[in-house]
């Protein structure tokens, strides 16, 4: 290698081969041509539609903050910078090849994450244009914003990432992207029809690029980190296609995060100490949890928004598919392999899930039962009917959708 120019393509070329071959292993190109080519035909036309025919009602719901907030999401991404594990022999010592590595790194990052912006703000601007008005310089300047703002929350992250582990790490990327996020829609709310306001916002932005760009090639004890950051950007498409295949493999905890000091829940009776175990395995699934959440809020506008009799019938029907949802995971914990050396019966097994099942319908029932209640009643009377109608549920609905077989029961044989 000559020059850090010639380093820098070369390992240019290489990871967009890597890419080709990770797409070439999942598309056959020849194939893929009979489909993109009448898939750009007919995307063309309707591209002609949104510029020729009036705009579909749904983008009448599309607030212009929305827009610019997905354009944003469009513009970011990861940096790359290029490192490589076997530069700690030779490459660290040439401090000046790392320097210029790291700037064309970041000027490619860059310029990727603009031709993905410009491509989807191609797609977005029979909207921009025909429905928000914004055309010329206004558009040029809000382009430019977007991307810069995207720019300098990617330099941050990257940065945040290198220094950073664990939880704190997520917490400020997220921090990060929502702090860009809400001042750029600051700035479309109330300085869009000013072009001063958002050719000075450019100005800043630029400005901080520069400053956040000349601390990422200052940082000093990051080589390690950057290295790990730049393989996993590579092999993201590697990671998508793999979990799209197979399937994402469930992390390993030696230590559960969820619950770790609550100690006993139930006390007393080996179905309570049974029900408690089975209550804590269900919530400390990611899968569960997660989905246990999203029923609950989900459920909450299903119960408001409707009228009385249509209420109603989603209430009852929320309070079965949610019993029966818990039923089939302590059906899952009680049948596990490992459950099958403690000496239970079914009539314990039963009695625990019913117990565990009526303690994780509380929170969402009494939810669903107050959203209800004090839509349909007013004050202390709806308060009181929530409660009434949770307590009915968690009693009631529990036993009806429990099984009561777990696992084959066989007499025992005096030889």
């Amino acid at each position: 290698m000559r020059s850090p120019n010639t380093l820098f393509w070369r390992r240019v070329t290489a990871h967009w081969r890597y890419q080709r071959d990770i797409l070439g292993t999942v598309f056959d190109w020849v194939v893929s041509l009979y489909i993109l080519v009448p898939g750009l035909l007919l995307g063309g036309g309707l591209y002609r539609e949104l510029w020729n025919s009036p705009l579909p009602g749904w983008t009448q719901l599309l607030p212009l903050q929305v827009v610019v907030g997905i354009l944003l999401f469009v513009f970011s991404g990861r940096v790359l910078l290029f490192q490589e594990e076997a530069d700690v022999l030779f490459l660290r010592r040439q401090r000046e090849w790392v320097k210029c590595l790291m700037i064309r790194g970041m000027i490619y990052s860059h310029a990727v994450s603009a031709i993905k912006g410009l491509l989807a703000t191609f797609l977005a601007l029979p909207i921009l244009v025909r429905h928000y008005d914004i055309t010329g310089i206004t558009l040029v300047a809000l382009l430019m914003t977007t991307a810069l703002s995207a720019w300098c929350a990617n330099l941050m992250t990257a940065m945040i990432r290198s220094r950073d582990k664990g939880w704190r790490k997520h917490v400020k990327t997220y921090t990060v992207r929502w702090i860009f996020f809400g001042l750029l829609t600051l700035l479309v709310t109330y300085g869009l029809h000013t072009h001063a306001a958002l050719w000075a916002a450019a100005l800043i932005l630029l400005i901080v690029l520069f400053l956040l760009s000349r601390k990422r090639l200052a940082m000093q004890g990051t080589f390690l980190a950057d290295v790990r950051e730049d393989a996993k950007t590579r092999i993201q498409l590697t990671e998508k296609l793999l979990v799209q295949a197979v399937g994402k493999p469930p992390s390993i905890r030696s230590k559960t995060w969820f619950m770790r000091k609550s100690g006993h829940l139930f006390k007393g009776t080996a179905e309570k100490r049974l029900a408690d175990a089975g209550l804590k395995a269900i919530l400390r699934n990611p899968e569960n949890l997660a989905l246990y959440i999203q029923i609950t809020l989900v459920g909450i506008p299903a119960v408001w928004l409707p009228p009385l009799i249509i209420k109603l019938i989603v209430y009852v029907a929320l309070m079965f598919m949610l019993s029966y949802w818990l039923s089939t995971r302590w059906t899952l914990f009680a049948k596990a392999e490992f459950m099958h050396v403690l000496p239970f019966t079914n009539q314990q097994y039963h009695a625990a899930g019913i117990l565990a099942i009526r303690a994780l319908l509380i929170l969402p029932v009494f939810l669903y039962s107050l959203v209800a209640g004090l839509t349909l009643l007013q004050g202390g009377i709806g308060w009181l009917a929530a409660l009434v109608f949770t307590a009915l549920a968690v009693m009631i609905v529990p036993p009806l959708m429990s099984r009561s077989v777990y696992k084959e029961e066989r007499d025992s044989e005096e030889d």
